[in-house]
């Protein structure tokens, strides 16, 4: 999903609850289960981060981890990046796919930032003004490089907080909006980072997309996706509940 910042959305004061209840369930199972990889290492530049989020495109997490040491080997700097061979950089990134794309952007961006000195901006509208960096990437990069609570919408995240909660009843704009309120409450309590991080890795193994782990999650309990399964199951219709004051939608 296009993550870009969406006009306020108030949540009711159950949904709210719910947020709280969720975070601190996902942090324990993150403590337990959670991914390690090494754009996770602490003290990482904002050069390797920024590096990480792009090659992550579209892209599984393990096949970037595999690459990403010796890409940051051949490439360790802007500069460095700024100047390889349109080439040697698709050569490079050739395992992760989408290599013609990710190295066009890789260079506009590292031109970019040449032409800055070097300067990673720390605010949204600089960072997207940035050839190769779109909101996704803008949010990463405010949330690991500069610790603002920023909610990292992806694919997981999107598939979790709308299963968890029920997001079906809703435009396309409402339930961006919706899904992007909701994510923003979660990853708003000091821990932006880490919830993010376990948001995602509970998507990615847990609530995946096809053959989610249901019987075994921890959120079943009060899952929304959980309930709707068990009640078609015992009465063929799904249920459905609002997350949002009815001016709110």
């Amino acid at each position: 999903m296009r993550q870009q910042a969406y006009p306020s959305c108030e949540l009711v004061p159950e949904v709210v609850e719910r947020i709280s209840w969720l975070r601190e369930q996902l942090l324990r199972w993150f403590e337990r289960s959670g991914r390690s990889f090494p754009w996770r290492e602490p003290d990482r530049t904002p050069y390797e981060v920024i590096i990480a989020e792009i090659l992550l495109q579209r892209t599984t997490a393990n096949s970037v981890a595999q690459a990403y040491p010796g890409y940051l080997g051949r490439y360790p700097s802007w500069t460095a990046l700024a100047q390889a061979s349109r080439e040697g950089l698709e050569h490079t990134l050739r395992p992760l796919g989408l290599w013609r794309q990710k190295a066009l952007a890789l260079r506009h961006l590292a031109q970019s930032i040449e032409e800055r000195g070097g300067a990673v901006p720390s605010s949204r509208a600089e960072l997207e003004r940035l050839r190769g960096i779109g909101p996704y990437t803008a949010s990463a990069v405010l949330t690991i490089v500069y610790g603002q609570a920023e909610p990292l919408v992806d694919v997981n995240m999107t598939r979790l907080l709308g299963r968890f909660f029920g997001s079906s009843g809703y435009t396309r704009g409402s339930r961006q909006r919706l899904l992007y309120a909701l994510g923003l409450r979660l990853v708003s309590d000091g821990r932006s980072l880490q919830v993010n991080w376990a948001a995602l890795d509970f998507g990615a193994l847990v609530c995946r997309a096809r053959h989610p782990l249901c019987p075994e999650c921890v959120l079943r309990t009060r899952c929304q996706y959980a309930k709707s399964l068990t009640a078609v199951c015992q009465k063929n219709e799904p249920i459905h509940h609002c997350l949002l004051p009815s001016t709110g939608a």
